[in-house]
């Protein structure tokens, strides 16, 4: 009964009651779009880069460490003084990892500032030191994982900072530890460089090495 009262009413088709019809279904349809808009946005976001696609995207940047070696040589051949190539360090992790990381107003940090560099960066995580070799077996296989990470002499001036790259651990008597495989790049006037090395090359004593990896 109150249907047909409605439907006969004639003050249904006023203007008035058609503006506030009208008005109503622009209501809802933007409620609609509101929700659609939310939906989409919560859809674009789950649907971005997973952490394997991020590993991926490194490996496809990465370069080899041999070809690495051969960069260092023109930057050492090249270098105007001795003290020449002091970011190729930083530069060879990112490079080896396929990382934009360890850079200060866009340029790579020096040798000697990477530690102070990862113990400020969350992104860098503490593994350890090189003493435990339940530290030396992580370091290992993120490195095999395609994580970047690197051995660090605290109890040196300069905090030098070696690559642990992907191998196999070797045994080493000096250590008594297996020692994960490692790569280095020394300013102009330091040392050769070096790689597929064990980390026991590197540093005489595993005492004192901490080992960062970038989570």
């Amino acid at each position: 009964m109150n249907s047909h009262i409605i439907i006969n009413n004639p003050f249904s088709y006023h203007p008035i009651f058609l503006c506030l019809r009208i008005l109503n279904i622009k209501l809802k349809m933007k409620k609609v779009y509101f929700l659609a808009v939310v939906l989409f946005s919560v859809l674009m976001v789950g649907c971005g880069p997973t952490e394997e696609e991020k590993k991926e995207e490194s490996k496809k940047k990465r370069i080899k460490i041999e070809t690495i070696l051969e960069e260092y040589n023109v930057c050492s051949a090249n270098a105007e003084s001795r003290n020449g190539c002091k970011n190729f360090t930083a530069r060879a992790i990112c490079e080896y990892y396929g990382i934009d990381d360890l850079k200060k107003g866009g340029e790579y940090v020096e040798y000697h500032d990477i530690f102070d560099f990862v113990t400020k960066d969350a992104n860098w995580k503490n593994l350890g030191m090189a003493t435990e070799q339940e530290t030396l077996d992580n370091a290992q296989k993120m490195a095999n994982d395609g994580f970047a990470v690197v051995a660090i002499d605290t109890e040196d001036k300069h905090k030098f900072a070696i690559i642990v790259i992907e191998g196999e651990q070797v045994k080493s008597g000096k250590w008594g530890l297996n020692a994960p495989q490692c790569a280095a790049f020394f300013p102009s006037s330091g040392p050769p460089p070096f790689i597929h090395k064990k980390l026991s090359y590197a540093f005489s004593s595993p005492n004192g090495i901490q080992l960062w990896v970038k989570k």
